[in-house]
């Protein structure tokens, strides 16, 4: 077990420093410089990290700490604080928390959103989403340093705009998670099924109508390559909310404790999420409007 205090000389360093690091780096009169809070966009109780990135580490880590990869919904300025503490209370149930940022410019398909922080949705330039992943690596590495050594699990919660990033780099096996949880999200394309095909869990919230055909459309796609997953809803509007949280956690906490077993109906949905069952099976795909965090059909 690992304690924040003993690591604080490696939290939030930059990766070449967390090179060069040796005993004497750790000492009280060297401290480790990092980004002030007005020189970074991370959200409070989150670290600054490389290449666009920000993370936060648990106080107390061991060897089965697992990693949360959060994919943001699109936004402008500096985000959503509710959004950020959501995330960040990941943190106090064991998980550390990494948050990449979107580019900007990828909101295309509205001018007044040229601005916002967004995901590629362009499936013809498939080059573009394994760039944006490829980015992560050196903050996973950082955290990994952070981490007592072990086997880290790494899971992707990918809200709105994120949601329909997260279904793509599932579909297509660009990043290495053992499972994904997608919140107001759909697909950007006909869903193809990976050979190696992780669990996902779908949240549509019930009073956003135009979000929760979007996430029906990804389930119906999931159903129909025969790719297991829990299709769930929830009360409330679209914003991410508490119970999308916890019901990625505990999906999760399932998958790493080998308890998360799939029925004919697909994945159980938790944390309140009520099920719409049909997660294992085969349904017929209908057509779906786009939702804000969703660019426009392609004509």
């Amino acid at each position: 077990m690992r304690t924040k205090l003993g690591i604080a000389c490696v939290f939030g360093a930059p990766l070449a420093a967390l090179l060069s690091l040796s005993p004497a780096s750790c000492s009280p009169g060297k401290p480790v410089a990092t980004l002030s809070a007005s020189d970074s966009w991370c959200p409070d109780g989150f670290e600054v990290g490389p290449q666009d990135t920000c993370f936060a580490v648990p106080e107390t880590t061991t060897k089965e700490t697992p990693v949360l990869v959060y994919l943001h919904g699109m936004y402008a300025g500096h985000g959503s604080p509710e959004e950020w503490r959501l995330v960040r209370s990941a943190v106090s149930r064991g998980y550390a928390v990494v948050v990449p940022r979107g580019k900007r410019g990828l909101c295309a398909w509205k001018a007044e959103l040229k601005d916002h922080f967004c995901w590629p949705q362009e499936t013809e330039d498939p080059q573009a989403f394994k760039n944006v992943v490829a980015e992560w690596d050196r903050v996973l590495w950082q955290v990994d340093a952070i981490l007592e050594g072990g086997a880290h699990k790494r899971y992707v919660l990918g809200f709105s705009n994120g949601g329909f990033f997260a279904s793509y780099i599932a579909a297509h096996g660009l990043f290495p998670a053992q499972a994904y949880a997608i919140a107001g999200g759909g697909p950007l394309e006909p869903v193809q099924k990976p050979a190696k095909a992780v669990p996902i869990m779908l949240v549509s919230a019930q009073d956003d109508a135009t979000e929760s055909a979007k996430t029906k459309e990804l389930h119906e796609g999931l159903a129909k390559v025969g790719w297991a997953h829990a299709y769930c809803t929830r009360p409330g509007p679209n914003p991410l909310a508490a119970a999308d949280v916890e019901s990625a956690l505990r999906f999760f906490k399932r998958e790493q404790d080998g308890s998360l077993k799939a029925s004919g109906d697909g994945y159980p949905c938790e944390g309140g999420a009520m099920s719409l069952g049909a997660g294992g099976g085969s349904t017929t795909a209908s057509a779906s409007k786009p939702d804000a965090g969703a660019p426009a059909p392609k004509k």
